[in-house]
């Protein structure tokens, strides 16, 4: 226990102090975790199966009440066979390769070869319709949800910062309430919502505002050195590389390299409150 004798609470001395900043201690180092997905809290690879398609006419088309079956199947056979270098490059991993179009560009195009007009609305709940739910095909790797809950009995805000393709916040949102993790969870930043993919810092400087940290006291997790440590120490952000869907890493710059999600509550948690 803390005793802290400074003199009566009214006194000049100490009256324009709060009681949480005269008995709570040396404050703790980070207030904040930036979290990766894919391999990270959830599987690297993408499961795809035979049923997809039927999926995604039946998703879309309930966005686009609009449009006639025909127009529809269309549609999502176009979108299929256009994106398909990107699934077949998210079946082996999760990170969307940069040097494949914007779903919102892909799907603008898609609409135009179907004669179809597309405002930035209508390609927005297409893109969420093609966004798959997670659920019923890959599960949380194992210690993601007890990590999640760590981070917020540590008194840290949780944001997810993920590379996504089809997916922004709202479909993540979605996924996460299905797998029981939405309520750990404080925020959402995909690459979609923040208009460019990892390394490139916007996913970070967008994460940072929504949690109203700075970046000396975020921590970014993620499985990735490219992607989520080489970007977060340029920054001068706090960093765990974790490699619970990986090969154990040769080498890393982060701040911890550790093998699983038990072990990086562990990290984080220590990390807390060394500084």
């Amino acid at each position: 226990m803390i005793t802290v004798s400074c003199g009566p609470c009214d006194s000049p001395a100490v009256s324009h102090l709060s009681i949480e900043g005269m008995i709570g201690g040396v404050p703790k180092a980070l207030d904040a975790a930036l979290i990766d997905v894919g391999g990270t809290l959830w599987p690297n690879s993408w499961p795809f199966r035979k049923s997809d398609g039927a999926g995604r006419r039946q998703r879309v088309a309930a966005a686009m009440p609009m449009l006639e079956a025909a127009a529809i199947a269309a549609l999502v056979a176009d979108l299929i066979e256009s994106s398909r270098v990107g699934d077949e490059a998210r079946a082996i991993s999760t990170e969307t390769p940069d040097t494949i179009a914007a779903a919102e560009v892909l799907i603008a195009a898609s609409l135009a070869r179907q004669g179809l007009a597309g405002d930035a609305q209508s390609i927005a709940r297409i893109r969420r319709a093609m966004a798959l739910p997670v659920a019923d095909r890959m599960k949380p790797l194992p210690g993601a949800i007890e990590l999640l809950a760590e981070i917020r009995a540590l008194g840290m805000r949780c944001i997810i910062a993920s590379n996504t393709y089809w997916r922004d916040a709202e479909s993540y949102w979605q996924d996460f309430r299905l797998l029981g993790m939405a309520d750990c969870v404080d925020a959402i930043v995909t690459s979609v919502d923040a208009g460019h993919l990892k390394p490139h810092p916007a996913v970070f400087e967008m994460a940072m505002r929504v949690a109203q940290s700075s970046p000396e006291r975020c921590v970014v997790i993620g499985n990735r050195e490219e992607n989520d440590v080489a970007p977060a120490l340029a920054l001068g952000m706090r960093t765990i590389l974790v490699y619970p869907d990986d090969p154990k890493p040769a080498s890393s710059r982060a701040h911890a390299a550790v093998p699983d999600l038990w072990e990086c509550a562990r990290v984080l948690k220590a990390m807390l409150h060394d500084g």
